[in-house]
């Protein structure tokens, strides 16, 4: 790999943000949060208003913009790498030119999904088990389903901009004050039997916020100047980056959103619902380790950019050591105490979420603990089809196994045939890293073990205390987060490997 010559205006420092590594995490962490913990906080006051039937509808509405989002021809998970370069080398031009192109993209492809929804929504709507009553809501959703696709988008290219320059901080204020204006709007105006298209209109001003808040904040970091569309070697690498990173992303709708629309195909739709809840609440654990992605590959990147393959190798040992560990206890503890902690969150009658939660948090936990780090560095160094590469191998798994084990297991077997797949797949990963880079695990600690069923122990018997309690909603859901965290504490200081210690670290 060619070590990347530095361009530009004059070289900026090898780290956009004072500070360390564990602030920026704590940041990014409040950053990503933020919408994860609106969507648990509503759930129940949606599911209360709604109705399951209505809040599956939205539900499936929700896994189409997901779906969506993620076949943006790699644009989106793209920005932030070549942001991050952008920022490296002080090129404000450049980065400027970054965010008009990416905003013209992702108007285009909104246009074009509304064209689409018009055309085919009513036969969209007759494929799936909806009641006769909620036909004409479901078309009016799918209208909207092109604007709020250009909006998401777009306010993930705004938190690209920030999170490249380092400005956790400023990401977490403005995700945090959409969010909070989201849920107020919601508890606000939507009652008994509340109209979807509200819900989406309130949606859509949640992502504008969140892009004209970004944006602005970000606004230093830009500057306009002609050319305003980047030259074509620069679209030539962008676009070969972003076509890889795109077969990667389309596995994420196979390994993922394909599964709620397996479910909305063969069952009522007020089963997506129960396992939107399921998914939500496991992709809500999955994401905590992985709100350290983005200052790590912030990281990496500024250290290839100034040091080159051997500097991003040492660095990634580095991070690895520290990330496996603490990321293996994360997800035992967890797994064990989801169902339970779904459970107190929405009561017994959704029962069949907690197994969904548990599964899929059992594959998720060796996939984030193998890969966390291994996609940034493969990322950072520009090799971004080993990860392509690992995720069809997930694929290809998880498709062979969703029909038997759908057949026999039902809603259970979908979820487990995509936790399977990751784990392959995330072994695959493992390997192909070691071959081209000579990238290495150590072994985990000779505590490790026993410290992990001790801290398993601890939250599975708070969580079952908080059952007996016969309470259910954003309360007991937090109560049950209580016995999680003491479990983890224990964890942490029977390891007594925290993340902030070993090596001293380099600045972000």
């Amino acid at each position: 790999m060619r070590t990347p010559h530095r361009q530009g205006p004059a070289a900026a420092p090898a780290a956009p943000a004072a500070g360390r590594l564990l602030p920026a995490v704590g940041f990014s962490a409040a950053a990503q949060a933020a919408p994860q913990v609106t969507n648990l906080v509503l759930t129940p006051y949606l599911v209360a208003h709604l109705g399951l039937d209505r809040f599956g509808v939205w539900s499936l509405v929700l896994v189409l913009l997901a779906t969506l989002t993620v076949l943006d021809g790699g644009v989106g998970a793209s920005l932030a790498r070549f942001h991050a370069h952008r920022a490296a080398r002080g090129d404000r031009d450049g980065a400027g030119r970054l965010v008009l192109a990416s905003l013209a993209v992702f108007v285009c492809l909104g246009a074009l999904v509304t064209g689409l929804c018009v055309l085919l929504g009513p036969a969209l709507v007759a494929a799936v088990h909806l009641p006769p009553g909620l036909r004409p809501e479901a078309q009016r959703l799918l209208v909207v389903l092109g604007p709020l696709l250009t909006l998401a988008l777009a306010s993930s290219s705004a938190s690209a901009l920030l999170q490249a320059h380092g400005r956790f901080r400023t990401l977490a204020a403005v995700s945090g004050g959409s969010c909070l204006t989201y849920a107020v709007a919601v508890t606000a105006l939507v009652r008994d039997g509340g109209d979807l298209t509200l819900l989406a209109l309130l949606t859509a001003g949640r992502y504008l916020l969140m892009t004209v808040g970004g944006l602005a904040a970000g606004a230093r970091h830009l500057r306009l100047r002609r050319p305003l569309w980047p030259p074509r070697a620069e679209r030539r690498e962008f676009g070969g980056y972003a076509l890889r990173m795109q077969l990667s992303g389309f596995t994420v709708f196979l390994n993922g959103e394909i599964d709620a629309l397996v479910v909305a195909a063969l069952l009522p739709v007020r089963y997506v619902g129960v396992y939107a809840a399921g998914y939500q609440a496991a992709m809500g654990l999955r994401s905590l380790p992985l709100f350290a992605v983005p200052p790590m590959l912030t990281r990496v990147t500024h250290v290839f950019a100034r040091d080159g393959l051997a500097g991003a190798v040492r660095e990634f040992h580095l991070l690895e050591a520290r990330w496996r560990p603490a990321v293996l206890t994360y997800g035992v503890v967890t797994t064990a105490a989801v169902g339970l902690a779904v459970r107190a969150w929405l009561g017994p009658e959704l029962a069949l979420a907690g197994a969904v939660a548990a599964v899929l948090m059992a594959g998720y936990t060796v996939q984030v603990a193998l890969t966390g780090v291994r996609t940034c560095f493969v990322r950072a160094v520009g090799r971004p089809g080993h990860e392509t590469r690992y995720s069809w191998c997930a694929t290809v798994v998880n498709l062979a196994l969703t029909v038997p084990l759908a057949l026999a297991l039902g809603v259970v077997g979908v979820v487990l045939a995509t936790a399977v797949g990751v784990t392959v797949g995330s072994l695959y990963f493992v390997v192909l890293c070691r071959r081209s880079a000579g990238l290495r695990d150590r072994p985990l600690p000779a505590r490790w073990l026993p410290a992990t069923a001790l801290a398993t122990a601890v939250a599975v018997a708070g969580d079952l205390l908080v059952l007996c309690l016969g309470r259910h909603g954003v309360l007991p859901l937090l109560l049950a987060a209580l016995p999680v965290l003491a479990g983890l504490a224990v964890a942490a200081a029977l390891l007594a490997q925290p993340l902030t210690g070993g090596p001293k670290e380099e600045p972000v």
